[in-house]
């Protein structure tokens, strides 16, 4: 039972967690993006950090060491870059996505023209399919500010209602396995005799 209350209580606690992270993400999205791109860069010049470390710490310098030892270093640069440019690195997130959908549309505009030649009764679908397609890979390199805003606000409702959900769960568990519990409770069996042998008499 006390192992129960513990882990009820470090599943509130986690929700909790969540649910504040998850408001902080909604009401304040910009500022969130740029502690996550500082804290990512920090990552990388520590893993730079130590993959160049690692370089002359070994007495080996193999093909491999000294590889880890380049690949080392452009991390390190990389993430100094992403710490000092934050914005500059979370624009390029959506514009990649933006390039990616831009270059699916451009596919799915020249299959409608096949359509076409093919006679399609429903050419005019996969046309119009194909230029909303277009269209969001567009605005997603164009303005890639208003994305970003709205993909951590989702994120944020998405955390929000996991801990909330969570807490409900939990409470929800921590009623029921008590109400079982008292089911459960040990029955009195001289009580038991004494009640069949009053029957009998």
């Amino acid at each position: 039972m006390e192992k129960l209350k513990k882990l009820k209580l470090n599943h509130v606690f986690e929700a909790l967690i969540m649910i504040t992270i998850g408001f902080v993400l909604i009401f304040w999205p910009k500022a969130s993006l740029v502690i996550m791109a500082r804290a990512l860069a920090i990552l990388l010049f520590l893993a730079g950090v130590v993959m160049v470390v690692s370089y002359f710490v070994h007495k080996e310098k193999n093909f491999f060491h000294s590889s880890g030892f380049i690949i080392g270093i452009i991390i390190v640069g990389v993430g100094i870059w992403i710490f000092f440019n934050p914005n500059d690195f979370t624009d390029l997130i959506p514009k990649i996505f933006g390039l990616f959908i831009l270059i699916t549309g451009m596919v799915n505009l020249s299959q409608t023209f096949s359509l076409v030649s093919y006679k399609y009764p429903l050419w005019w679908l996969s046309l119009v399919l194909a230029i909303i397609t277009i269209g969001m890979g567009v605005f997603l390199i164009v303005d890639p500010a208003f994305f970003k805003k709205f993909a951590v606000i989702i994120i944020g409702i998405f955390l929000v209602y996991d801990g909330i959900s969570n807490i409900w769960t939990v409470s929800r568990v921590g009623k029921y396995s008590r109400k079982a519990e008292e089911d459960l409770e040990p029955i009195d069996v001289e009580a038991v005799i004494e009640d069949v042998d009053e029957g009998k008499k």
